[in-house]
């Protein structure tokens, strides 16, 4: 599976924020790919994250980001 829609997959799931950690756990991806396809998918607004506590707050437009 394609580490966006994983990543998108997760969101949509999770009732909370997830960090780049919990992404890595479930996926087995290094933390550097995930975290490069987090920033593309924050820039291209699909996701809306919060740098401060380094966690993605949701998907922008859903009920939960």
């Amino acid at each position: 599976m394609d580490l966006e829609k994983f990543i998108i997959d997760i969101l949509k799931k999770s009732k909370k924020p997830v960090k780049v950690g919990d992404i890595q756990r479930l996926t087995g991806y290094d933390r550097n790919s995930i975290q490069k396809t987090i920033n593309k998918l924050s820039l291209e607004g699909r996701i809306e994250v919060d740098r401060c506590y380094n966690k993605i707050i949701g998907l922008k437009g859903e009920e939960n980001g």
